[in-house]
This record gives C-alpha cells, sequence and structure tokens, in this order.
C-alpha cells in the first residue's frame, strides 16, 4: 500500500512580497500592452492574479508566507483555498470577469497563457484581460485587494 504524499511545510514567499510582486506585475502588464507585447501583457496580468490569489489563500490561513504546497498556477484551485470562493461566485460581475481570465489563463487544453506564442494574443484579447483583472469596479485584482487589505 502505497503511503499518503506529505504536503511541503517549506515556507517559500511572504505574503507582503506576494502583494509586491502582484502589484508590480499588474504595472508591468500595462506597461508591456501599451509597448505592443501583447502575450508578455496578459502573462504578467494573470500572474498578478495568481499572486493575489496566494495572498488570499496567506491571509485566510493567518500565515505570514505561503508554502511550497501552493506553488501552482491554477486560479480556481487558488480561489478555491483562498476562502473567498463563494463570496465571488455571489459577485457575478466581478465572477464573470475572473471565468474569463481563467479560460484565457489555461486556453486551450494544456497549453497555457506560458506556453502560447506571442502572435497568439492580440491587442483586443489582451486590453480584454487587462479590463477583466483591473477594472475598478468589477476587476479580479481590485476584489481581492479589498479583501486582503
Amino acid at each position: 500500500m502505497a503511503r499518503p504524499r506529505l504536503l511541503s511545510r517549506e515556507r517559500v514567499i511572504t505574503r507582503d512580497v506576494l502583494r509586491e510582486i502582484a502589484e508590480s506585475r499588474l504595472d508591468e502588464a500595462k506597461a508591456l500592452l501599451d509597448a505592443g507585447h501583447f502575450g508578455a501583457g496578459v502573462y504578467l496580468a494573470g500572474y498578478a492574479v495568481e499572486c493575489y490569489l496566494k495572498v488570499a489563500v496567506c491571509f485566510t490561513l493567518r500565515w505570514d508566507a505561503l508554502l511550497a504546497t501552493f506553488r501552482v498556477h491554477d486560479l480556481e484551485g487558488l480561489l478555491l483555498y483562498s476562502g473567498f470562493d463563494r463570496e465571488l461566485r455571489a459577485n457575478t460581475r466581478v465572477y464573470d470577469n475572473f471565468a474569463k481570465v481563467q479560460a484565457i489563463w489555461k486556453m486551450e487544453g494544456d497549453q497555457s497563457v506560458r506556453y502560447r506564442g506571442p502572435s497568439t494574443f492580440s491587442e483586443d484579447l489582451a486590453r480584454s484581460f487587462l479590463g477583466y483583472i483591473a477594472d475598478p469596479e468589477t476587476g479580479v485584482v481590485p476584489w481581492l485587494r479589498n479583501r486582503v487589505s
């Protein structure tokens, strides 16, 4: 009989540094989109969401640092572990944006944003993606930011 795998207790990054990275990646995504680097802008904007979800996991579990177990890129899974899943789903406007972000982040099959060529991303797609993430009223990052501050 196989032994169950142990969850890693290794601390990999502090919650405060994750928050700084998220804010920086969002600013960098905007700059890249303005410079015409749509694929990189989408990647960094999505990474900002991933980092904020990891901040939310730490916030909810009252951890100062993220554990290695959460070194994943699964936005839906991170949302579940953040403890904000039900609250986000109840806010249909923000959740619709989260679902759009998730769909683009995963893209087709196993071809996530991280493994797509730059020509895959149009300016329209990139700007829409950034709106789903950063819009002050319905964006995923402002919504998360307000809960983990």
